[in-house]
């Protein structure tokens, strides 16, 4: 081989090394202007595209490697890594120390949803997408983090723009894209659960084991989502002093189809639970 040709095959094996993930994989939710449900909740104005499956472990791996080798923020919890607390649920390993720290997914487990992450740690994520992933800045983007307390963004104006930006889901934009069937019989509206028909989905409701996203691949909602009843509790961005909102039921053991109906909501503290996950939404940019 040449010089010139090993430096050619360098840069290529160098590149390739840098070369990051696609986001999150979405699904259109169309049907602007749609009416609430009787809950009050589901109406969106604009158009958006919503992850089609719950943020998993590899995703969030490649967060960690970005941005927490020395993990300031606590984005890692140890529990990811060896299930500390006897469940054996999580689904990425730290190695090396502060300042070079490094993350890898646990053989098996990166298309299941990550877990034990706090609301906090969601934004950051969600900044980060926004900013373009890699080494991208988790404090300032869509969401600014002072003290602990975070603002939020206004959904419709970055739906708007011509730049696609990440947000955790808001409550209205989760409920219409697991619940809202615009093709339904005799005109559009919801379903009690998120599927078309009037009984629970497939799904790992109370089997203590969390699963592949989409694994039920006959569960999807009328949008095309996946595990929005099952799997991992998810955030929303809704925001109640220090309580933010909480939908979809889990694969927990304690959890029955009560759970996963359209009326059941919760407003919590945003602890580190191995069944607290979260799913993204990208506003704007091509329509």
């Amino acid at each position: 081989m040449t010089l010139k040709n090993l430096s050619s095959a360098l840069l290529l094996v160098a590149t390739a090394t840098v070369a990051q993930a696609a986001p999150p994989t979405t699904v259109p939710v169309g049907n602007p202007g749609n009416s609430a449900d009787a809950t009050g909740y589901g109406a969106v104005a604009y158009a958006y595209k919503i992850g089609k499956f719950e943020v998993n472990n590899a995703e969030y791996c490649e967060f960690l490697n970005g941005v927490a080798k020395t993990d300031t923020y606590e984005l890692y919890d140890p529990r990811m890594g060896d299930g500390g607390d006897g469940g054996g649920w999580g689904g990425i390993s730290q190695s090396g120390s502060p300042g070079s720290f490094t993350y890898s997914v646990i053989d098996g487990r990166g298309k299941q949803p990550v877990g034990y992450v706090t609301f906090l740690s969601c934004v950051r994520y969600a900044n980060w997408l926004s900013n373009g992933q890699g080494k991208g800045d988790t404090e300032t983007g869509v969401y600014t983090i002072k003290g602990g307390e975070v603002k939020a963004p206004d959904h419709a104006a970055l739906a708007a723009g011509k730049e696609t930006k990440w947000v955790i889901s808001s409550e209205n934009e989760w409920y219409k894209a697991a619940y809202y069937d615009p093709n339904k019989s005799g005109g559009a509206g919801y379903w009690a659960y998120a599927i078309k028909g009037g009984s629970a989905p497939e799904c790992n409701l109370g089997t203590n084991n969390p699963t592949d996203g989409g694994k039920f691949d006959k569960a999807a909602s009328p949008y095309g989502t996946f595990d929005q009843n099952g799997n991992v509790w998810e955030y929303n961005e809704t925001i109640v002093g220090d309580k933010v909102g909480l939908r979809g039921g889990s694969w927990f053991i304690n959890d029955n189809d009560g759970y996963l109906q359209s009326g059941t909501r919760y407003e919590v503290y945003g602890a580190k639970w191995p069944h607290y996950g979260f799913r993204v939404v990208a506003l704007g940019g091509e329509k």
